[in-house]
């Protein structure tokens, strides 16, 4: 039994609208024809999934051409091959750290994150070597080989260890001011721009690392703190 929402005229199941004033009936479970839209429905695009081995191809091709484009360019320019090694081992190493995982499924981060510091590694010797420089074992291999043990064992800690994200954080922090102090000591020392001890930018990263890591650390140790401004800030 239902009734007239207007004027309260009882109405049947089959009706459609009141037979004394007209007003429409609205009963939920009477399936209604959809009135005709105000605008032309929106083309819908079907999301395909992108085919990887394509991607790889187009990927790989575009860098084989940049290094041929680039060895042709130098050699009929030039004569011979003297700017374009710059060029195409810069592309070998970006396609390494770039193109390289895509290649497969599930790359693991820890050891692709090592092959990166290889790639580059290799190509910071290769520009020492080419330029006759004296550099590398001095600065750029000590500065990238202590780097990189850094970053992967922050990598594995937090990939593999459950808890203690703060004390990671903390500690990676800590270190990497320690970082900040070596990597100006390697330049005055390899570039003799001034005494090696005397050091001057790289105290102001390494106070603002010291300290946060250190807040972090206390905030880990202190659980009352630690609930406290998870509530206050919703994480």
């Amino acid at each position: 039994m239902a009734f007239c929402i207007k004027c309260g005229v009882e109405l049947s199941d089959t009706e459609e609208s009141c037979p004394l004033c007209n007003t429409i009936v609205f009963h939920p479970d009477i399936k209604r024809a959809q009135p005709k839209p105000l605008y032309p429905p929106t083309e819908v695009f079907s999301e395909t999934p992108m085919n990887k081995s394509g991607t790889l191809f187009i990927l790989t091709t575009l860098c084989i051409i940049a290094v041929v484009v680039t060895l042709l360019s130098n050699f009929s320019i030039n004569g011979g091959l003297t700017w374009s090694h710059y060029v195409w081992s810069g592309i070998v190493m970006l396609y390494i750290i770039v193109v390289l995982p895509i290649w497969f499924r599930r790359p693991n981060p820890v050891i692709f994150v090592a092959t990166d510091y290889a790639a580059l590694t290799l190509y910071l010797w290769f520009i020492c070597y080419l330029t006759g420089g004296t550099w590398f074992l001095t600065f750029a291999l000590p500065v990238v080989g202590l780097n990189a043990i850094l970053v992967i064992t922050m990598i594995v800690l937090i990939r593999y260890v459950r808890h203690g994200i703060l004390y990671i954080l903390g500690g990676g922090l800590i270190v990497s001011g320690i970082f900040m102090l070596l990597t100006e000591y390697l330049i005055n020392y390899t570039f003799e721009i001034r005494e090696p001890f005397r050091l001057i930018w790289s105290i102001y990263p390494f106070a603002a690392f010291f300290i946060i890591g250190v807040a972090l650390i206390i905030i880990a140790i202190n659980r009352p703190l630690r609930e406290s401004l998870r509530k206050k800030f919703f994480v």
